[in-house]
């Protein structure tokens, strides 16, 4: 009966500590994809900042459509998520931020091949949507 149990806890520190490398990865790729706080509204930053990320659709591996970054803090970011949040939370405030959309019409190439123009007015602020876990951001969503 001892044995059932260490191994039950045992199973649980597992699962807990590959739960937090998973939300881990998760949040880095967030950070990678979403955050640069002194990009500027330029198609060449787009380029330069989503081939150098090696940004891509997860799936595919081919370049996405579009791209937002948030021109933020990391710290205002976070702030968005409510400590030990979960789901998707809409910002009080708003975020300035760039969108990059995919210049290539139906055929996406592979980064880091990709070439984008700016969504938008440059810098528009809006509240931002993000899925959060754990108390950080794991996925943008949407601008509202």
């Amino acid at each position: 009966m001892k044995s059932l149990h260490v191994g039950i806890l045992l199973l649980i520190v597992y699962s807990t500590a590959a739960l937090n490398q998973h939300q881990s990865e998760r949040y880095q790729k967030f950070k990678i994809q979403h955050h640069n706080p002194v990009m500027s509204a330029t198609a060449t930053d787009c380029n330069s900042v989503i081939n150098g990320r090696n940004i891509s659709e997860t799936n595919t591996g081919l370049c996405k459509w579009t791209n937002t970054f948030i021109t933020a803090t990391l710290d205002q970011i976070n702030a968005v998520c409510p400590r030990n949040g979960r789901g998707l939370i809409t910002s009080n405030n708003p975020f300035t931020f760039v969108e990059c959309k995919l210049n290539s019409g139906d055929n996406r190439p592979k980064p880091p091949n990709c070439m984008y123009k700016v969504l938008q007015p440059p810098r528009l602020a809006k509240r931002i949507v993000i899925r959060c876990e754990a108390g950080f951001p794991m996925h943008f969503e949407r601008c509202v």
